[in-house]
C-alpha cells in the first residue's frame, strides 16, 4: 500500500515561484487592471450553468499548468508491501586446521566420496589417495556440505569461509551456490597449521556487513573446538549475537565426557548462550548430515517481510500532462478560440 504520509519533493521552488506568480496577477486584478486579462471577461459574465463550456479550457489550462508546477517539484511517495518470505543467507565456516586431517572411523572403501583426496595432500606421499583407508574429518565435513548446498532453495546466498590460522574466504555471499559447491574441491590446500576461531569469526561478520540484504542470516562453524578461548573470541561471538542472525555450532569431537581442553570448554559454554550447539561424537556421514539437516529443517520456516520502496509520483504525471495537453490546444485554437465565444456572447447580448 502506498504511504501517503510519506510524500516528499525533491525542491520546492516551483511552487514558491507559482505562489509569487498568482499573487502578482491577484494584485493586478483587483487594482481593476483588467485589461492585462481580456478574455477572462468571457469566464466572469458568463451564466452559472450555461456558461460551463467558457470555464472549462481556462480551468483546464489552470490544472494542466499546475500538474507541471508538481512534476518540476520531484514529487515521490513511499509504497509498502508484506511478502512472505523463506530465502537465508548462509555463511559457512569450515574449520581446515591441522587437526581436521585426522582420521575418521569411516573405512573409505565403504563410502562413496564424490571428491578425491589430493595425493599426498598434507600427508604421507601416496601414489593413490586412495590407499589411505580412513576417510578425513575435513572429507566428511566437504561431503555433508555438499549435500547441503545442494539442498538450498532458490533466492538462498552463500558463502562460504576456510580457516585454520588465519581465514580464507573462498566465496563471498552469493546466490550462485553451484559456484560455492565448485569451491568445496579446494579444501584440501587449506588443511594445515592452527584454528583461529576468533579471526574468522571478525572475518565472517564483516563480509556480512559489506553484502546487506533482506534475507534472514545464519551463520553456521563447523570445528572440533581445538582453540585457544581469547577476549577476541569472546568479543567475536557477543558481536555475533548481537547482529541478530542464527548461530550454529557443529562441534566434532570424540570426547564429550571431559572435553578437549578447559577453553574449548569455555568456548562452548558461551557458544550454548548465543546460539545452537550440535554434536557430532560419532563421527560418521550418517551423523555430520542430519546435524546439516537440522540446520535446515530450523531454518525452513516462512516469515512475513515488509519491504519499502520509492515510487516517483513525477513520471505519472509528466505522461498524463502530455496526453491532455494536445487536444487541451486544438480545443483552444478552434471551437474554444475567445474570439469566437466573444462573438457568440455579443450576440447573446443584443
Amino acid at each position: 500500500m502506498i504511504q501517503w504520509q510519506t510524500l516528499a519533493f525533491d525542491q520546492t521552488w516551483p511552487a514558491g515561484l507559482a505562489l509569487a506568480t498568482g499573487a502578482l496577477l491577484a494584485c493586478l486584478w483587483f487594482l481593476r487592471r483588467r485589461a492585462v486579462f481580456p478574455d477572462l471577461g468571457l469566464v466572469v459574465h458568463t451564466r452559472r450553468l450555461g456558461g460551463l463550456g467558457d470555464r472549462l479550457i481556462p480551468v483546464a489550462g489552470g490544472i494542466l499548468l499546475l500538474m507541471l508546477i508538481v512534476v518540476m517539484m520531484g514529487p515521490s511517495v513511499v509504497h509498502s508491501e508484506a511478502v512472505e518470505q523463506r530465502a537465508r543467507d548462509f555463511v559457512i565456516l569450515v574449520d581446515t586446521s591441522r587437526s581436521m586431517r585426522h582420521d575418521t572411523a569411516v573405512r573409505r572403501a565403504d563410502y562413496d566420496l564424490t571428491y578425491t583426496r589430493r595425493v599426498g595432500a598434507f600427508s604421507e606421499a601416496v601414489d593413490d589417495p586412495n590407499a589411505l583407508p580412513f576417510v578425513a574429518r575435513f572429507e566428511l565435513a566437504r561431503e555433508s556440505l555438499l549435500r547441503f548446498l545442494q539442498g538450498r532453495r532458490g533466492g538462498d546466498r552463500v558463502a562460504l569461509m576456510y580457516f585454520n590460522d588465519d581465514a580464507h574466504p573462498v566465496s563471498a555471499l552469493t546466490g550462485n551456490v553451484a559456484f560455492v559447491i565448485d569451491q568445496l574441491a579446494t579444501m584440501d590446500d587449506y588443511v594445515n597449521w592452527g584454528t583461529d576461531i576468533a579471526a574468522a569469526m571478525d572475518s565472517s561478520l564483516g563480509l556480512l556487513e559489506r553484502y546487506p540484504g533482506d534475507n534472514r542470516r545464519a551463520l553456521i562453524l563447523m570445528t572440533d573446538a581445538e582453540t585457544r578461548y581469547t577476549s577476541e573470541l569472546e568479543q567475536q561471538l557477543v558481536r555475533a549475537a548481537d547482529a541478530g542472525l542464527s548461530f550454529y555450532l557443529l562441534w566434532i569431537t570424540t570426547d564429550t565426557g571431559t572435553l578437549a581442553t578447559e577453553d574449548a570448554g569455555n568456548f562452548l559454554e558461551l557458544a550454548r548462550a548465543v546460539g545452537k550447539v550440535i554434536t557430532i561424537e560419532n563421527l560418521d556421514p550418517a551423523n555430520l548430515q542430519e546435524a546439516l539437516l537440522d540446520i535446515s529443517r530450523l531454518e525452513s520456516y516462512s516469515y512475513e517481510e515488509v519491504r519499502h520502496r520509492t515510487i516517483d509520483l513525477g513520471q505519472p504525471l509528466m505522461q498524463a500532462v502530455r496526453i491532455l495537453i494536445l487536444p487541451w490546444l486544438l480545443l483552444v485554437a478552434t471551437m474554444f478560440h475567445p474570439a469566437i465565444h466573444r462573438r457568440l456572447f455579443e450576440r447573446q447580448a443584443t
